[in-house]
């Protein structure tokens, strides 16, 4: 037994062959206090493992931020795979690491760009993916705040392109008054009621359940027997992969032929903020009150005013997306000797699905804000037993991605399996997928 051997992995090597542990840092950095609901992540990765022939995979999932980046401990001795969630990391580091000039950002990039030009993978999820690619939009540049931020921010390891017909900051959009349709998809976001199945139970369903075709020239969904795959999408990119890349690029599965915002089961239309200076001043109050009665931190204040500012009124605008049929998956080999895998994924294989149903606006009258949802599903399908077929029914694709991301053979990858004990991991996610009909606990899962 060697020093750094645990008893375990000599068992294992003595047993039941070889044992190979897969290190995954999951950036955990959240700058703008806007929740990633990041654990999602190590509860479905972490001491997951899955035997081939004599091998037998173990991932090994933990947290890093962005003072580790900066101290150099993203290295391929420590981890085989950095993983960006969207949400309040993917995204929320898209909007700070855009002010690119900043000696701490070009440092923070370059410490990612050492790890993969070493040979570590890469997986960006959503505002991950975004993250790490440039943007193009449908005028061929950006002009909104958001998406100049998310060019900018681009880590520049990928030549995939993220693409958004048009996307800004619902409401602080400065012309919603005359095209609140032009936040584009960031509408998807932060716009939701809790949603409701036939038989009444609440439950959270910011986005929108996708069938996306599955690709499959890549080990990823080579095996899988359907030529779709229901995702979660919530408000995800499409990808723009260029005629003659410089490196090995793979489509990995693509949006719906019908356009999400063409479909009338997932179409929404754009509501205007109204409320002005003091509606956003009558919010930070409710903020404020918020946090003493729920003894919530006060660096959460700034945020849930945001959910909490009203009043909205409805338009007749669509949503429009121009997602139909587009890249929502890429696999990509970094054109070096040491062959790092990038992945960028704009649905959530982490979060739950459901079937039926379809999206309808609140009703019109009364005072509206974020915080309570502007539209909402109806008619969701009845959920299984604690909504586990639900809940699982992709994490076997975040697992696949971490796998192939890791260089694992091809023919070694995790199984297309939903099934497993739950009761712990269960306990952990509930608050996030049923509503309890508090505000608080509406906000904290968008």
């Amino acid at each position: 037994m060697t020093i750094n051997q645990k008893p375990m992995d000599v068992y294992m090597e003595k047993n039941e062959g070889e044992l190979k542990t897969i290190n995954i840092a999951i950036l955990a950095e959240e700058p703008l206090f806007w929740s990633s609901l990041k654990h999602y992540f190590p509860l479905i990765l972490n001491d997951f493992s899955w035997k081939i022939q004599n091998t037998t995979y173990k991932i090994s999932a933990s947290y890093i931020y962005d003072r580790d980046i900066l101290k150099g401990k993203l290295t391929i001795s420590a981890y085989d795979v950095l993983l960006i969630p969207g949400g309040g990391v993917g995204d929320g580091e898209s909007m700070v690491k855009g002010f690119n000039s900043l000696r701490k950002v070009k440092k923070w990039k370059k410490k990612i760009q050492e790890f993969v030009k070493a040979g570590g993978g890469c997986i960006g999820i959503c505002g991950g993916a975004a993250l790490i690619t440039d943007l193009c939009t449908e005028l061929k540049k950006t002009t909104t705040f958001i998406e100049r931020q998310y060019d900018r921010s681009s880590i520049g390891i990928s030549c995939v392109t993220s693409y958004y017909k048009e996307v800004a900051f619902i409401l602080f959009y400065p012309f919603q008054r005359k095209h609140p349709e032009k936040v584009g998809a960031s509408f998807y976001v932060f716009s939701f009621a809790p949603g409701e199945t036939t038989d009444g139970i609440r439950i959270h369903t910011g986005g929108a359940p996708l069938d996306f075709q599955v690709c499959k020239n890549n080990p990823i969904f080579s095996d899988f027997s359907d030529n779709t795959l229901r995702m979660r999408w919530l408000a995800g990119q499409a990808f723009l992969v260029p005629e003659n890349p410089d490196r090995e690029v793979t489509i990995l599965a693509r949006y719906p032929e019908n356009d999400i915002s063409e479909n009338a089961s997932t179409r929404v239309y754009a509501w205007t903020y109204t409320g002005g200076i003091h509606g956003l001043f009558l919010a930070l109050l409710k903020a404020f009150r918020l946090a003493k009665v729920e003894h919530i931190s006060l660096k959460y204040v700034l945020m849930h005013a945001f959910f909490l500012a009203g009043d909205w009124k409805p338009t007749d605008k669509v949503i429009e997306l121009d997602h139909a049929n587009k890249p929502c998956m890429t696999a990509e080999i970094y054109p070096n000797e040491n062959k790092a895998r990038i992945i960028l994924c704009a649905p959530h294989p982490q979060y739950m699905i459901w079937w039926g149903g379809h999206l309808e606006e609140v009703d019109h009258t009364g005072f509206h804000c974020l915080g309570t949802g502007l539209h909402q599903w109806k008619d969701i399908t009845p959920l299984s037993n604690n909504a586990k077929n639900e809940l699982t029914y992709t994490w076997w694709v975040l697992r696949r991605l971490v796998a192939w991301a890791a260089k694992v053979p091809d023919s070694q990858l995790p199984p297309i399996d939903n099934t497993e004990e739950l009761e712990e991991k269960f306990s952990v996610l509930y608050n996030n997928i049923f509503w309890d009909g508090t505000p608080i606990n509406q906000m904290n899962s968008i």
